[in-house]
């Protein structure tokens, strides 16, 4: 009764929180917001239905009730993830406690770190759901190690099976939660042991057909819901924009750090004349406002803050406004077929410059991608970069003590999710935009989560030894 009583007291205090946050600075609008209101077709179907039902249900009061479901659903997200480690690593209430603060950080530090200082769960914008939802996610994959039984182990599977699908129709680069699943699921398979006739065994090198079969199915499985997810896009796209197609402009995205890595040289390997002319245009204009790699400095902090200063300016001002600009003029103002047109004209312009600037492209791609690991546990600051890798080699310090120590302590694959959750949002964010903070915050909660798990286990061993000396 006592734990149930704590449980729902720590519920209606997170409850308390971010309600509280909502009534105290109200709904936020950005300038992504008015593309979910509208159903833009660059954007995913499932936020802007989710803003499209509350704006039918509610009214004019609809800000309100979206405000008051995004933030209770973040509360529940982070209560259920507290509750099921508390019961898993039979945490006190203040170490309980500490996990919900850890989990609160992020929703802080966009609001009072950021340079939008919102608060996400009170803004109309994607990662008000995707950031609970891949709580949730994380919560499932870590169920999928620690479960035995085998209808629990397989109900963990289906659960974030269908949270990967549900949050990769709110984000597109959230599809990598359905690759993680595949990975986490194969792990398990090829090295977790598995509950046969009520006790635990593990696999003998002799069922290798039955991890070959198992693993098939997984991948089949992913490719699935991959095409799945294709055709929710793309029925959306035909009901509420009249053409039956993915979202637009994601090879635009793609464009723009290539763009940037490019020479004009370059443009003399495209084949097709309309795109060549597009991509001079387009190179012209970077060098005019010494907006490409040549400007950048030398030192690699002055590099990377050289191309996320003019990333947005090269995507807009010199990709899309020349592209609708000739479009307007000389083609169609049908908005959805000027995307589609610019798509394909992007795509001819990354093949012929991206063999000449390939390894120039790859080494800005990694400047990017380390920003973004940064700014996953901490923020850019010459001092703290240093102590995020410090806090990255502890981590892994950290993991391969307690393996030694007890390879089954679940502390591992806590870490391990977060760490892999990390690299897979930083590597699909870097392809095409940059790292900013509301989109590498993800990862914070889990990798500390587990960071603070794993200093646990260390105490917790410590003490053991000191009582036995004593």
């Amino acid at each position: 009764m006592a734990k149930r009583i704590r449980s729902w007291v720590l519920l209606w205090l997170l409850l308390a929180v971010f309600l509280g946050m909502f009534f105290v600075f109200g709904p936020g609008i950005y300038n992504d917001s008015d593309q979910y209101l509208n159903m833009h077709i660059h954007r995913e179907p499932l936020y802007p239905l989710f803003l499209a039902a509350l704006r039918v249900i509610f009214k004019d009061g609809w800000l309100i009730a979206m405000g008051i479901l995004q933030n209770t659903f973040a509360a529940v997200g982070i209560w259920l993830f507290a509750e099921y480690m508390g019961k898993r690593f039979r945490l006190g209430l203040w170490e309980e406690v500490i996990v919900i603060v850890i989990h609160l950080m992020p929703h802080m530090i966009t609001k009072y770190c950021s340079s939008l200082h919102l608060f996400m769960t009170n803004s109309v914008m994607s990662e008000a759901l995707c950031l609970p939802l891949f709580t949730l996610f994380l919560l499932e994959c870590f169920k999928i190690f620690t479960e035995e039984k085998e209808k629990d182990f397989k109900k963990a599977a289906v659960c974030s099976l269908v949270i990967a699908f549900i949050i990769s129709l709110v984000r597109t680069q959230m599809m990598i939660t359905v690759l993680m699943w595949m990975v986490v699921l194969c792990i398990r398979i090829l090295f977790w042991p598995s509950w046969r006739w009520g006790r635990k065994i593990w696999q003998k090198p002799r069922d290798g057909k039955w991890k070959a079969g198992k693993i098939l199915m997984a991948v089949a499985i992913v490719i699935c819901i991959f095409a799945l997810r294709l055709l929710a896009v793309k029925s959306y796209n035909l009901i509420f924009s009249g053409h039956f197609i993915n979202n637009t402009y994601g090879t635009v995205n793609t464009l723009t750090n290539i763009l940037y890595a490019s020479d004009r040289e370059d443009g003399e390997r495209i084949k097709d004349e309309t795109a060549r002319e597009f991509f001079y245009r387009m190179y012209d204009l970077t060098e005019e406002r010494e907006a490409n790699y040549k400007y950048a400095g030398k030192s690699l902090k002055e590099k990377t803050e050289h191309i996320e200063a003019w990333h947005d300016t090269i995507k807009y001002e010199m990709i899309e406004d020349v592209f609708y600009q000739v479009y307007d003029k000389t083609v169609t103002r049908d908005y959805i077929i000027q995307n589609l047109m610019a798509d394909e004209t992007a795509g001819k312009i990354i093949g012929g410059i991206l063999p000449g600037c390939f390894f120039r492209w790859l080494g800005n791609y990694f400047l990017i991608a380390r920003y973004g690991l940064i700014r996953s546990v901490g923020i850019v600051h010459p001092v703290i970069n240093w102590l995020v890798l410090l806090i990255y080699l502890s981590a892994l310090g950290l993991t391969v003590w307690a393996y030694r120590r007890d390879s089954k302590d679940p502390a591992i694959p806590v870490m391990l999710m977060s760490i892999l959750a990390i690299l897979a949002n930083v590597g699909a964010v870097s392809m095409t935009i940059m790292c900013l903070s509301r989109y590498m915050i993800y990862g914070f909660a889990p990798f500390y989560t587990a960071y603070f798990l794993l200093l646990l286990g260390v105490w917790k061993e410590w003490r053991r030894r000191r009582k036995r000396w004593y």
